[in-house]
């Protein structure tokens, strides 16, 4: 996958709450949560808790200063 895609991270996690509209995911190594909706989630079924997912993410880079 590094190959492919160089400068990514994949972080994996596992769903811990699923609602009408969204999925509620917690990150492992202590990467905090992130709540999805459900149609940017990649799936050919409908989630459930405890299911595995995993995240591929880049560094985010800082584009100005704020001033």
């Amino acid at each position: 996958m590094d190959e492919i895609y160089p400068g990514l991270n994949m972080i994996r996690g596992k769903i811990i709450e699923v609602t009408e509209r969204d999925v509620k995911i917690e990150f492992k190594g202590r990467m905090g949560m992130l709540r999805v909706p459900l149609r940017m989630l990649i799936s050919d079924r409908h989630p459930s808790i405890g299911d595995e997912v995993e995240l591929m993410m880049s560094y985010v880079t800082l584009i100005n200063d704020g001033r």
